[in-house]
């Protein structure tokens, strides 16, 4: 997956979700728009896993609807990430991989 790509991709759905119901894409909107789709990521979570109430747990609609929360939060870190002038790859890489075992 190229991330260039996909936070371009993201940047213009956003742009359109955001035109067309008249929001401005603030950092604190950008913020706040991830606390939402956590929360959304959440529920999803219950649901999925039958910590809900009144759902029946592991359908695939519920797997699916799970899949999808997770897209919209990794979707809505990237677009984050761009809104500060944030090189993910580079984030990551020097928050994560340097734990990686060096090949000897």
């Amino acid at each position: 997956m190229d991330t260039n790509k996909i936070t371009a991709d993201f940047e213009t759905i956003s742009t359109l979700y955001a035109q067309h119901f008249d929001i401005e894409r603030t950092p604190d909107w950008f913020i706040l728009k991830l606390a939402e789709e956590v929360g959304e990521l959440t529920q999803s979570y219950l649901r999925y896993t039958g910590q809900a109430r009144s759902i029946p747990a592991d359908t695939p609609a519920l797997r699916t609807a799970f899949e999808d929360e997770i897209a919209d939060v990794f979707g809505t870190l990237l677009l984050i990430a761009k809104q500060h002038d944030v090189d993910i790859e580079t984030a990551v890489t020097r928050k994560w991989l340097k734990y990686l075992p060096t090949a000897q």
